[in-house]
């Protein structure tokens, strides 16, 4: 048995105070420790002036050394208890002193797992000293640091026997654990040491002796800080040994309690402030992971809170979103939920008015869309209930309900056009494109079309032309929408056309059914071809178009142009203007004309003039008396750059580029919020020449040339009735006039 009282090595009694004697496990250890290990350290010890050592701030180099190379545990106790390093010139030297916990570490990291039994025995006056409750509860948070570093190592070294008791432990898994809120400060000077701590507790699972040691609350801390301080950031060995960690916990914990389970499905959900990216993919990755351990423990919570059974939670907890994270990572773990979400889609159908029924019908809605949504997603045999019944609610009796469904089916259908179940969410929505609410109609409209648009060959003809029929709805809106859209998907088969993707003319149909509109001049001048088309692309195209109409869309097109009078022969042949004073282009330039002769003149007969002749334009608009308030403001607007570009669109010669450029100039002169904006819009429109003038006709003359030299009867044929259509006009407006 050894003395517990202070010994001081042989020779040098003389040497040392008292208080250098007295220093609690200093040279006592180091002394009994070197004469029971190496009799040649003794001799080196015993050779050596005792005087010497007084007062050095180091021990001799060549000691030092030696005794680091033979027994690491001895430099251990060495530096820890004496505050001693090695000395300048030696191995290890820092420049530094006072620094044990920072030195001990730094020997505890060279040492290989389960040294032998000597080196370990050499050690345990350090592992004894490195636990007291001094250092574990220090107040300096770098000191905890440390020592928490130098006890991660003394596991990893005596793994896999664990080094204490239990109560130890315990206040070594505190320590360790509080250690992992510096996390989040990945530029700090203490980053590194929190990194190695937490990558020794993964990779030696050291985090399991919690679970035995009944550490539940510590787990739950362990789990929230994890949350609270990943970021995006971090490397990936750190988010690796986290997920690590909660993995082995999770795996081998008997059971999960709900207390855990909280904290881990609360950092879920999208578009969450007090959660950050991060941590939400680490909940999922954790789920992920650990589906087979979590499953059926998800399941029950979920369950519970959507039957309003749990009571563990807040009102503001959000289980739609922990829902949708959940199916994006495990959804095998949901197939037992389907039956309780398919009962929120139908929740008190028919007591739809109560408000906290509908959010909770509306809620279910949007879930179920984001999930059919999601990139890549197919609807498994479990979730085929709940898809149908998604569709169906397409006829919910509130409108609101109908709309969500709408918006999250073409998303559906966006995301993957091809899915197995387009073609019934197509068959569905044809069938509301007779819904009571006009809103709903244009709805279906809308989303027919941004999947045609998106991808044409997904949406069958048949479909497209049901939606053209709602260009004979009974609702304006409903219609002009789809004259618009109609237009979209016709710009979208033009260029699909060009670029050699699709063969058929199977939507030339489209031009003919706008014809029949009532408003679809703007849809011709401004939409219906890709903005990069030159003259010389849309004539072809009109060839190509025109050659199937049909009587009722010749029709159509003559009553267009007779409403503009446009001078196509004309400006090619008289160049003279035709009298006739009942057709906006004619009226609009003597409009023109009496403003700019009489300026400065406001006699009555002249206001009588200008009165009547906005009487006549205003019947070219489909609102006769809103149209006549228009040029009346139009009248009062004192820019000059605004009568300017009127004049130029209405003047023949103006050559398509320059009156297309024209107009965007007034529009952006207006500013869309200005009241006459929709109105110059459409007038600037009325006047122009954009849909046919000078270069066109030279354009159909040629092309009709080319078509004849191949021998296309049909294009020539089309090519020519253009020009006879519009030459006709010409001669019945001669002898009007």
């Amino acid at each position: 048995m050894f003395s517990d009282k202070p010994m001081v090595p042989q020779g040098s009694e003389s040497g040392l105070n008292q208080q250098q004697c007295a220093m609690p496990g200093a040279w006592t250890v180091f002394g009994i420790l070197l004469f029971k290990f190496d009799s040649e350290l003794c001799t080196i010890i015993s050779a050596t002036n005792a005087v010497a050592l007084h007062g050095l701030q180091h021990p001799p180099t060549i000691l030092y050394n030696r005794v680091n190379q033979a027994y690491p545990g001895l430099v251990l106790v060495w530096n820890f208890h004496c505050g001693w390093g090695p000395g300048e010139g030696s191995e290890g030297y820092s420049g530094t002193r006072n620094q044990p916990p920072k030195q001990a570490a730094t020997c505890l990291s060279e040492l290989d797992q389960s040294p032998p039994s000597t080196t370990v025995e050499s050690m345990q006056p350090f592992l004894n000293a490195i636990v007291k409750p001094e250092l574990l509860k220090h107040q300096d948070r770098d000191a905890k640091l440390l020592v928490a570093t130098c006890i991660c190592e003394i596991t990893r070294i005596t793994a896999p026997e664990a080094p204490y008791n239990d109560e130890v432990l315990k206040d070594i898994f505190h320590l360790i654990v509080g250690t992992f809120n510096g996390l989040s400060d990945t530029n700090g000077p203490s980053f590194g040491r929190r990194v190695v701590i937490l990558e020794t507790l993964a990779k030696y699972r050291s985090c399991v002796v919690m679970l035995d040691l009944e550490c539940d609350d510590l787990v739950n801390e362990m789990f929230s800080t994890f949350f609270a301080v990943v970021r995006d950031d971090h490397p990936e060995s750190v988010l690796a040994s986290m997920l690590t960690i909660m993995v082995v916990v999770l795996e081998e914990s008997e059971d999960v309690r709900d207390d855990l389970l909280l904290i881990i499905l609360s950092a879920l959900g999208r578009k969450r402030s007090d959660v950050t990216p991060a941590a939400r993919r680490l909940a999922m990755n954790v789920i992920e992971q650990c589906s087979g351990k979590l499953g059926a423990c998800i399941k029950q919570f979920l369950i519970s809170l959507m039957s309003g059974d749990n009571h563990l939670v807040n009102s503001e907890f959000d289980y739609h979103e922990v829902i949708y994270d959940v199916y994006c990572c495990a959804p095998q773990i949901l197939s037992g939920v389907v039956p309780y979400l398919t009962g929120e889609l139908l929740v008190s159908k028919f007591q739809y008015l109560q408000t906290d029924q509908l959010d909770t019908r509306l809620r279910a809605v949007r879930l179920v869309g984001d999930l059919f949504s999601l990139p890549g997603s197919t609807i498994c045999e479990a979730f085929q209930p709940i898809f149908s019944e998604f569709l169906k609610r397409l006829t919910d009796r509130v409108v609101d309900v109908r709309m969500s469904v709408l918006e999250h089916v073409k998303n559906c259908l966006l995301s993957n056009p091809s899915r197995s179940e387009a073609a019934e969410i197509i068959s569905a929505l044809c069938d509301r494109l007779l819904d009571y609410d006009e809103n709903v109609r244009k709805q279906v409209v809308a989303v027919i079309s941004d999947v045609a648009c998106h991808s044409l060959a997904s949406v069958p003809v048949e479909t497209i032309k049901l939606v053209a029929e709602r260009l004979r709805d009974k609702s304006l809106l409903v219609k002009k929408f789809t004259l618009e859209r109609l237009a979209e998907i016709f710009k979208v088969y033009c260029t699909s056309c060009t670029d050699g993707s699709i063969t058929t003319n199977e939507y030339d149909w489209i031009p003919g059914k706008i014809f029949r509109s009532d408003t679809i001049e703007s849809i011709l001048c401004g939409f219906i071809f890709p903005t990069g088309f030159s003259i010389k692309d849309k004539v072809k195209c009109w060839i190509r178009v025109f050659s199937g109409f049909d009587k009722i869309e010749v029709k159509a097109l003559e009553r267009m142009l007779e409403q503009k009078q446009r001078y196509l022969v004309n400006a090619l042949i008289y160049d003279r203007d035709f009298l006739s004073d009942c057709r906006l282009q004619q009226e609009m330039q003597r409009y023109l004309s009496l403003r700019q002769m009489h300026q400065d003149t406001d006699s009555p007969d002249l206001q009588k003039k200008v009165l009547f002749g906005f009487r006549i334009m205003s019947r070219c608009f489909s609102d006769p008396v809103k149209a006549e308030e228009s040029f009346q403001i139009l009248d009062q607007l004192k820019d000059a750059n605004i009568w300017r570009i009127l004049v130029n669109l209405l003047d023949p010669n103006t050559s398509f580029h320059q009156a297309s450029s024209g107009r965007d100039d007034l529009l952006k002169i207006l500013g869309e919020k200005h009241r006459l904006y929709d109105f110059l819009s459409t007038l600037s429109l009325k006047c122009s020449y954009l849909l046919f003038n000078k270069e066109h006709v030279k354009e159909i003359f040629l092309e009709a040339t080319v078509q004849k030299s191949t021998g296309n009867i049909q294009y020539t044929h089309s090519g020519m009735n253009i020009l006879v259509v519009t030459i006709d006009l010409s001669m019945k407006l001669v002898f009007l006039g």
